[in-house]
């Protein structure tokens, strides 16, 4: 891939309920990546750069995460709500 890095980032936001149950899941699902800089959470309401980006780009109301490359191309949108649905729920069956 002509040695480009791919970075996942998260978009949340201040006083957002979805938020916050959304960074909880990103943080244990991409522990490793967010170690190694190839993931990032990211509050718009804190984020000047990352609020450009936003609107530049149409994106929908956070938390939402992207994925870009190191010089900062959109490459995909992934709804963040993918990422509760994937988190095992520990419930007994029956």
């Amino acid at each position: 891939m002509c040695g480009k890095k791919m970075i996942l980032t998260l978009f949340t936001a201040d006083e957002c309920l979805p938020c916050t149950e959304v960074e909880e899941a990103f943080k244990k699902r991409y522990k490793e990546e967010i170690d190694s800089g190839e993931a990032d959470i990211v509050n718009l309401d804190e984020n000047e750069a990352a609020q450009q980006f936003w609107i530049e780009h149409d994106l929908p109301l956070a938390p939402i995460m992207v994925v870009t490359t190191d010089n900062g191309k959109l490459i995909s949108v992934i709804e963040a709500q993918e990422l509760l649905e994937a988190e095992p729920v520990a419930k007994g069956s029956g």
